[in-house]
Order: C-alpha cells, then structure tokens, then sequence
C-alpha cells in the first residue's frame, strides 16, 4: 500500500507545477477508480531508484538516507529529516543497519511504530547487486595452509642448499625480481618489543609462483618466556593467475634455512676445499643452520664456537648432532686464529671482530647486519678484502658495504 500511494505523491507534486504537497494529496482521491488503478499498477512495475539498491552495500550519507526514507519507505520529508537524524546520532547509518534492528529499537528512537515497520519492509527488500554480491575471490580456490610442524618435517637444509644455489645463479644472470626489503621497528615499551619485522619477497622469470614473507626476528624477550625469538610466515602466489596458493607458517625456519643455505652456498664456491676449520661468533640459531648447511658441502669439518652465552650448549648439540668435532673460545681473536672460514651471525649492533686476528687465507661469512643501524666488520677488512654479495643495492643500504 505504501508504495502506491507514496509514489503517485511525490510524482503527482513533481509534475504539477505551483501545486504544493498538500495540494497533490489531495488529488489522488479524486482521480478516477480506473486511472488509479493503471497509476498503481503503473507504479508497483516500476524498480525501486539504483540509489535505494547500491545502499545495501555501503553506508549512506545523510541525503542518500534521507532520499531513501521519502522515496521507497514514503515519508514526508520532514517526518524523514527528523527521523534520518536520530538515525544517524544511534548509528542506523544505512539501510542495511536498519534492517537487523527490531521495530522496538527504532520506537526507542521516537519513530512512530507504522514508520519503524515500513522501514524494516523496504530495508528488508533491498538486495545486493550482482557486483556486490559476488565474493571477492570468486572462481579463485582458497590458500592452502601450512603448519609449523608440517613444514618443518618436509624441508631440509640439503633442500635449501640446492634451490638457493639455483636462485643465485638466476640472480646474476638478471632473470630475478627482488624489490628492496621492507622493514618495522618493533621499539620496546610496556606493551611491545623489542624486535624487528622483514618482509621480502621476489620472483625468479618463468616460475610458476612467487613468494613473499614476513619474517619477525630479534624478539629476545620471547626467550624468557620459553618462546622462540621471533615468528613469521611465507606466502606463496600463483604466478600465472596472481591467486594465493599456500601460507606457510614457518616461525623462522624457513628464513633460518634460507640464510644458512646461502652461507653454505659461500663455503663451496669461496673457500678452498682443504679449508676445514670453520668458527662461529654469536651461538645462536643462524649458527646452528650455518653448521649444518656447512656439514652438508664441507663434512668432517672442525667446529669453534665464540659467543658471550650459548656456547658450551651450541657445540654440544652440534657435535652430537653432526658428529664433528667442536670447541669452544674463550675470545673472538682465538676463534680467528684457529679458523680458515669465520661465521658472524650477532645482533650486529657492533663490531665483533678485527682484520689482523684473521688468517691470510681466512673467509669471513657475515649475515648479521640486516639494517642499517647494523655492522659485525670493520671498514679496514672490508676496503682491503675481495667483498662477494647478492645484491649490491641493498648491501650498499642496510648491509656491511654501506
């Protein structure tokens, strides 16, 4: 019934010029039962303004509502100014909000029970367009999902080795996409930190997907807690359609595993396979990967360890774990002395070793200094010393060249 009388109203006041609300009410009664009739018809066939439709999707603004409330709902427009302000002070900002009240919470808002009910039936015949309606990932399968446990059974460090060893060589041949790493400090305070957040990612041409992670590292007070210094996970794309395959929840592993790897990658190619003495400064978990990524290219190696804690416990575990020989330092410098190949994987907040400790021949692994707030080397090693990276832009940035 509304809606055939409201409409006629408001047609009926549009078209006839000079003639006033009250004017055109008064009208409708008079015309014949017929022309009624056709009006009515006339006006049910007729679909309700796009406006009144796109409403279901998205808030609406002050006019839009009041627009809604005089068109479709057939209020008068100052019975629906007064109502689209309560509406809007309560939060009943569209008419999708409306439409999940109760006429109850709408009387509360002193709008007459009749009006409540007539804005709930009209709220409740919106439908969403198609476009609206659509999921956002239609035709697209959802992302399979990795746990921590899942990924770590099925990936070794052998693996890495190879995939990144094959990554380098795409690398200098400019068939890979690495955009420059992004990164958030996590500063320390009552509520959070301190730590860091790394998200990487890259594509190497022709391969069938792409990925991206987000790597949190240097969360120290984890540790305390009986938790691992950091979390993070890996997402995969399709590379041909640009849908997410898999998200991999890795907490580090797979980061862990990748730096390793790349310093394995260093002891093939840059060291001489009679360099079997190999040290390590900073104890902790990039030391462990780096020890078994150089077991797999340099077995029977003999291990040192430098570290201001961990030490004892990283050469016990890794002695028994890889069955090489390993011993602790009680200095940096007698680490050097003893080594052909040093491993620095620290904080980096600081220097952490000196150009003449080292042996002529000695090959120096640095993967500590992420950021440019970052340096484990001293200027005068680096300037006299053949420096070998992945990318000099981003060293030259956040790494030791810089």
């Amino acid at each position: 019934k509304n809606r055939m009388w409201s409409w006629p109203r408001k047609i009926l006041s549009r078209k006839m010029a000079g003639v006033g609300r009250s004017a055109s009410s008064a009208i409708v009664p008079a015309l014949a039962a017929s022309e009624l009739n056709a009006l009515a018809s006339s006006v049910a066939a007729t679909p309700l303004p796009s406006l009144a439709t796109d409403l279901i999707s998205k808030q609406a603004s002050e006019a839009e509502l009041l627009e809604w409330c005089v068109g479709p709902v057939g209020l008068r427009e100052c019975v629906a100014a007064d109502y689209v302000g309560k509406l809007l002070d309560e939060g009943f900002d569209s008419p999708a909000a409306i439409s999940m009240s109760s006429p109850d919470d709408l009387v509360r808002l002193r709008i007459r029970t009749g009006h409540a009910r007539m804005m709930l039936a009209r709220a409740s015949e919106l439908k969403p367009t198609a476009a609206a309606a659509a999921p956002a990932t239609s035709g697209l399968a959802p992302p399979r999902l990795f746990d921590y446990k899942t990924v770590t059974s099925n990936v070794a460090v052998v693996d890495a080795i190879e995939a990144i060893e094959e990554a380098f060589g795409k690398l200098a041949q400019g068939k890979v996409d690495v955009p420059f790493p992004m990164h958030i400090g996590i500063d320390e305070t009552s509520a959070a930190g301190p730590g860091d957040c790394h998200i990487k990612g890259g594509y190497v041409s022709g391969a069938k997907t792409w990925t991206v992670k987000l790597a949190c590292v240097s969360f120290y007070k984890n540790l305390d807690k009986g938790l691992p210094p950091g979390g993070g996970i890996f997402v995969v794309m399709n590379a041909e359609t640009g849908a997410p395959l898999a998200i991999m929840q890795e907490n580090r592993f797979l980061t862990d595993l990748r730096t390793g790897a790349a310093g394995a990658v260093s002891v093939k190619y840059l060291s001489a396979p009679k360099h079997d003495q190999v040290g390590f400064i900073g104890c902790g978990a990039i030391a462990k990967v780096m020890a078994r990524a150089t077991a797999a290219v340099r077995p029977g190696f003999k291990g040192f360890a430098y570290g201001f804690a961990g030490a004892e416990d990283f050469c016990a575990q890794m002695s028994e774990e890889l069955g090489v020989d390993f011993a602790v330092c009680k200095s940096a410098q007698e680490l050097c002395s003893k080594s052909d190949i040093v491993f620095t994987q620290t904080p980096g907040s600081e220097v952490v070793l000196e150009k003449k400790w080292l042996r002529s021949h000695a090959l120096v692994i640095a993967s500590g200094s992420d950021q440019p707030t970052k340096q484990e080397l001293p200027v005068d090693l680096l300037a006299g010393s053949k420096y070998v990276c992945d990318l000099v832009k981003q060293v030259s940035k956040v790494g030791e060249l810089r």
